[in-house]
């Protein structure tokens, strides 16, 4: 047998066993569950949208474009989330039971175990105990994609973000990785926010709604009492919340004003779930960016959903949950 018949039934082989160098695959197998659907987004924008899986007979596969690393974050029905972290040509195996899913197993390339090692690590610990592990971690790897998930999921996606830890991560993980355009626009979102409190005034920002027309912080101060809502079409939760709202604005015939920012990268995305809910008349901003994002960071906003509220001009609560804010809002 010549050479380039050995090559190329050895390229085969390989295609078989994996995936080609353009995508990534996921191929999982969960017990407790024959039959169900997932969803998946990208927190730092690398898919457009969001992706569905489908599950049969307890077995899923997904497989998706990828040019470069990348986090992929799977949505379960119950809102658990799971980062499972991507490369190109890589496979991983997802392994679980239904009903414990924070027991779940993601084998087959180094980020994912690490993510394994430092979810066993947390499991049962206290939450000062979480942030110690969390801050180890990303000091022993600060050249992985894995630390900057745990930066924002620990230190910045919280009711009370810790700042200070993340900007000394970040600096830190930029001297290992400084051509990483994400963790520098990271840096600059933490740099830019400003923290909000009860009776603070609404700090100075410029930014345009989906139908280009402009919103500012007088914008907040117009009406009598202003909610701003952050929400992103991945996030069941954060969705009804901005219902909830967009419903009150029409019950008060525009005494609540809402003001909400679409966390998704899609403007089309957004403006299908707007439309799909039929969430009208209310001001949607959306700049492509996330949690990134210029305004949701000016606004002290740190969580998904998260809202303020507004009333004669002066921050009087946030992050209030769906029933605080009708409580509150409907005396």
């Amino acid at each position: 047998m010549n050479k380039t018949i050995i090559a190329t039934l050895l390229a085969l082989i390989m295609v078989s066993c994996g995936t080609d160098s353009r995508h990534f695959e996921i191929d999982g197998r969960l017990l407790n569950l024959n039959q169900g659907e997932f969803y998946v987004y990208s927190p730092d924008g690398n898919l457009k949208g969001i992706d569905t899986i489908k599950v049969q007979a307890g077995r899923f596969t997904y497989k998706v474009e990828c040019k470069k690393e990348m986090t992929l974050m799977i949505v379960f029905p119950n809102f658990t989330e799971q980062p499972v972290f991507a490369a190109p040509g890589k496979s991983v195996d997802i392994k679980g039971d239904a009903s414990h899913l924070k027991e779940m197993k993601v084998k087959g390339t180094k980020p994912n175990e690490l993510m394994n090692q430092l979810r066993e690590q947390i499991a049962n610990a206290s939450p000062n105990e979480i942030q110690k592990y969390a801050r180890q971690f990303v000091e022993d790897h600060p050249e992985s994609i894995v630390s900057t998930y745990v930066v924002r999921n620990f230190f910045l996606q919280k009711e009370r973000p810790d700042f200070a830890t993340a900007r000394q991560l970040i600096n830190l993980m930029l001297e290992h990785q400084p051509k990483n355009n994400g963790l520098k626009s990271l840096q600059q979102s933490i740099n830019n926010r400003t923290t909000l409190t009860t009776n603070s005034r609404i700090p100075k920002f410029a930014a345009y709604d989906i139908n280009g027309k402009p919103v500012n912080n007088a914008t907040l101060s117009t009406a009598g009492t202003t909610v701003v809502v952050a929400w992103a079409s991945w996030h069941y939760n954060s969705i009804s919340m901005l219902q909830s709202m967009a419903l009150l604005q029409k019950e008060t015939k525009g005494e609540v004003k809402v003001v909400n920012i679409c966390l998704d990268y899609s403007r089309a995305e957004c403006r299908r779930i707007l439309n799909s809910r039929e969430i009208e008349d209310v001001i949607t901003i959306c700049d492509g960016k996330s949690i990134d994002g210029d305004v949701y960071n000016i606004l002290g906003m740190s969580n998904i959903p998260d809202n303020i509220v507004i009333e004669n001009g002066k921050v009087t609560a946030t992050n209030l949950t769906i029933e605080q804010l009708n409580k509150k809002l409907r005396k």
